[in-house]
């Protein structure tokens, strides 16, 4: 995460009043000097235009020569230096089960979609490929979602309509969640990265390190190494999504053609002294958070808006308690207490205890349910 950045000293005394002051400090003491005066109305413009040129320009000169403190377009430049590029949002992925009559054809681009709800609007998936529904009169297509965002990911049967009739399409529906949509890569996130690589000296030695680098390069949230699962030269790498959830198959995919590279030995990451490398979805344990008795400032902020800030801080717990093993309950009890307008509440319970969650090796926590009241 990026730090705050702070003032350098030499800015102190800038603002327009103070320079002006100090300018008219200098005049003459035989040179009115007062308000409204010749000499203070023709010099007040340049105290203002000298104080915005340090306080604004020279300031975000400064934040932006240092990753720490750059953001957007700028940050992205620090990225470069190290060949590192921000994750663009990706678009979710999954499977549609289509049954009609057989013959019947689905040309690349067929748009299916979920039914609209007052929650919002109906998101659309196109198809991959061509497809005809064989003799059986069932066909599973590959979809991608048409918008790219975390609003793209669905629940399991809800994608059941065509947005343009086909004939002899009798039902159509996702037996699976379709998943993979995630947001772009924050400014935070980002630099994360860029200090790791920094940290890194940029070589490559094929430790965990290495391997969380190469994952999240190829846009895994994060990763767990499990070392010679399968015996000495093994490595296998246990894979979420940037949204914290298991990673799908074409997330999957990317880590390992990124760091295998199996048509490009010249791009290979992979140590030579690793004979295998295996990627795989993550087991996820779900964490149910409820709270109740919550007292907080009504006139400023909303069970929503508090809700939606505990479940962003609780994610920046995950890595940690995946190092550790361990989601501690006294880690994350204090995130709901430091959220803004958060006076205080009765009781907090994660899975309906107050104890601590145990993780196993490849198990990574999720955010199930959050119930605050």
């Amino acid at each position: 995460m990026q730090p705050e950045f702070t003032r350098p000293d030499f800015m102190d005394g800038t603002s327009a009043d103070d320079i002006h002051r100090r300018m008219m400090a200098e005049l003459p003491d035989d040179i009115d000097d007062m308000p409204g005066g010749f000499p203070y109305d023709m010099t007040r413009p340049t105290a203002i235009e000298k104080s915005e040129l340090i306080n604004f320009h020279l300031l975000r000169a400064l934040m932006i020569a240092y990753p720490q403190y750059a953001w957007d377009e700028w940050l992205d430049l620090h990225g470069q230096q190290v060949h590192l590029t921000r994750h663009e949002a990706a678009r979710a992925t999954g499977v549609v089960t289509v049954t009609g009559s057989a013959g019947t054809e689905l040309p690349a681009g067929t748009v299916f979609c979920t039914t609209a709800t007052n929650d919002g609007p109906s998101i659309e998936f196109q198809s991959d490929a061509d497809a005809a529904i064989p003799e059986g009169g069932s066909i599973d297509i590959n979809v991608t979602a048409v918008e790219a965002g975390t609003t793209s990911n669905v629940k399991a049967d809800t994608v059941i309509l065509l947005m343009k009739p086909i004939n002899n399409i009798t039902s159509i529906t996702n037996k699976d969640g379709i998943t993979g949509g995630t947001e772009r890569e924050t400014d935070d996130d980002f630099y994360d990265r860029i200090a790791v690589e920094y940290s890194n000296s940029m070589t490559y030695l094929g430790n965990d390190t290495d391997y969380k680098r190469w994952a999240k390069e190829a846009g895994a949230g994060d990763c767990i190494v499990d070392p010679a699962w399968k015996g000495p030269g093994t490595v296998r790498l246990v894979l979420v999504d940037g949204n914290g959830q298991p990673a799908n198959k074409e997330l999957i995919d990317a880590v390992f053609n990124h760091i295998v590279s199996p048509a490009d030995r010249a791009a290979r990451l992979l140590p030579t002294g690793c004979a295998e490398l295996t990627c795989a979805a993550a087991t996820t344990v779900s964490v149910n958070y409820t709270c109740t008795g919550l007292i907080y400032d009504s006139e400023h902020t909303s069970i929503e808006e508090i809700t939606a800030q505990f479940e962003a801080l609780v994610k920046t717990k995950y890595e940690e308690a995946k190092a550790n093993n361990v989601l501690r309950y006294n880690d994350i009890r204090p995130l709901l207490a430091d959220i803004s307008g958060v006076t205080d509440f009765s009781e907090f319970m994660m899975n309906g205890s107050m104890n601590n969650i145990t993780l196993a090796n490849i198990e990574y926590p999720a955010t199930g349910t959050v119930k605050f009241s």
